[in-house]
């Protein structure tokens, strides 16, 4: 079981939507470089610590504060840290405050809480609010839809505060504090924790190793906090990835043109040397026979020597 320590960066892509309302406070006013960025982790049972960073400021005079109530609200007490050189754009600020969440002296839920950062280049802000987390079970990998045999599946329940499009924009304002996000296999009744072999959790993510048919089920994402517990649920069937068929090549005409030129070759050498053998052959019995002819129209020299003496 963990707590997951909540990172809120959220970017605005114009100055303009400062004000507009998101969950009754101001949209947040980010730079991707610069910050704000806010999170939250537990001091003890009942206290939170917001910490609040603010990067890469090429400002001296820049300034980070803690306020309640939005932007132009309350400011907090807080702690703050500098390191790194204006002059080289390396500026670091760091702001720390910490509340009650539960107990004596614990804050309203739904009180906002934040980070401002300004400076020359234009104000920057951040806000979280004590609240219910509100979850949304996510897959992580694979990027696929469908799962196959032998995949590896990582599986995320991240909070998603107030805002009603999570595919397209993070929540604003985060809720806080961070929910602890425990999972179970197809859960019913009572929370066990139970997962099948090959799944393991850590820092809140679900994975699961080498799918096979012990994990087709329902998995259940559990996120509490010291408000409320929210559920969410993700289906996985695992099923055979499709087969890979080498394509069948056909030989283009060029190919056959050489393969029948090759063969045609082959064929017509086998011809001529048949042939020429035969040629070879009725010559040599011509000049046998002929030979032989002239051999035995010679007179023997018995009746050369009568022919000579008559």
């Amino acid at each position: 079981m963990a707590y997951i320590v909540q990172n809120v960066r959220w970017i605005c892509l114009c100055l303009v939507f400062a004000s507009t309302l998101h969950g009754g406070a101001k949209a947040a006013v980010t730079d991707p470089a610069t910050g704000p960025f806010i999170s939250d982790s537990k001091i003890t049972d009942n206290t939170l610590e917001l910490k609040c960073i603010a990067q890469n400021l090429s400002d001296p005079t820049a300034n980070i504060t803690w306020l309640q109530g939005g932007p132009d609200g309350t400011e907090l007490n807080y702690a703050i840290t500098s390191v790194g050189d204006a002059a080289a754009g390396t500026l670091k600020l760091t702001a720390t405050t910490s509340l009650n969440v539960s107990g004596t002296g614990a804050v309203a839920k739904g009180t906002n809480y934040t980070c401002k950062v300004e400076r020359g280049a234009g104000t920057l802000w951040q806000t979280v609010v004590t609240g219910d987390p509100t979850t949304r079970l996510l897959q992580l990998a694979p990027a696929r839809e469908k799962l196959y045999y032998g995949d590896t599946v990582v599986l995320a329940c991240p909070n998603y505060g107030t805002n009603s499009d999570p595919d397209t924009l993070p929540a604003d304002p985060l809720p806080v504090p961070s929910p602890l996000v425990e999972w179970q296999f197809n859960y019913t009744d009572a929370w066990t924790g139970y997962l099948p072999s090959g799944a393991t959790v850590q820092d809140g993510i679900l994975t699961i190793e080498n799918l096979a048919d012990i994990h087709d089920g329902e998995y259940t994402c559990q996120a509490t906090n010291v408000y409320y517990t929210n559920y969410a649920f993700k289906v996985v069937q695992v099923e055979m990835a499709p087969s890979t068929v080498a394509p069948t090549t056909t030989p283009n005409e060029g190919n056959l043109s050489n393969t029948g030129a090759i063969v045609g070759g082959v064929i017509g050498g086998l011809i001529g040397a048949i042939l020429l053998g035969v040629l070879a052959y009725f010559g040599y019995q011509h000049y046998t026979k002929s030979q032989t002819a002239r051999i035995s129209s010679q007179p023997s020299p018995d009746e050369e020597g009568k022919l000579q003496n008559g």
